[in-house]
């Protein structure tokens, strides 16, 4: 997504270290669910998609809508960040790759979701919870990148915690769907 914008991120050393924290992260992501979900008697609970008919519809719109307006606002903030430098701009940048990750999650979620039988539903809603964590996950890192430049240009705090507040709608869409 960046390569086109920083030649520099699209370097082999970047690509491991992306692809091992991608790795991490979902990893951690799958460990997390599976450990939240766990009830006492070790029974395994995920929200049950609660939407029907023209709700569903509205449901994929919206989620559509808002994904894309994230892919758009990545897009913004890429053009941003030549104001910051070193490691700053590094954690900002993979901030937004993880929300642009994100949202994608979460539009193949709604999607699959959507389009669900009785024999995929199960893991059609496992895969909303993953995207809300998903979700979660890069508002959490946003807002961290956010409040460390506090000296930074302020238009890219903006545009970050702008960024954080879509992810947040579009993590609320998917909750909502799952009445969680």
């Amino acid at each position: 997504m960046f390569a086109g914008e920083n030649a520099a991120m699209s370097s082999p050393t970047r690509h491991r270290r992306s692809t091992s924290r991608s790795f991490a992260l979902g990893a951690a992501v799958v460990t997390t669910l599976a450990l939240a979900g766990c009830a006492e008697d070790g029974s395994v609970s995920v929200p049950e998609f609660t939407l029907t008919g023209d709700q569903v519809q509205q449901f994929l719109d919206d989620a559509r809508s808002q994904a894309e307006t994230i892919g758009e606002d990545v897009r913004s903030l890429t053009d941003d960040l030549g104001s910051l430098s070193g490691e700053a701009r590094t954690r900002a940048e993979d901030a937004a790759t993880a929300a642009q990750e994100a949202a994608d999650e979460a539009r193949a979620a709604a999607d699959e979701a959507a389009t669900a039988t009785d024999d995929t539903r199960a893991e059609a809603e496992q895969r909303l919870a993953e995207a809300e964590t998903a979700l979660e996950d890069a508002s959490t890192e946003l807002d961290a990148v956010a409040d460390s430049l506090s000296g930074a240009d302020a238009a890219v705090r903006d545009a970050i915690e702008s960024l954080r507040e879509r992810v947040d709608e579009l993590r609320a869409e998917l909750e909502g769907s799952t009445g969680s």
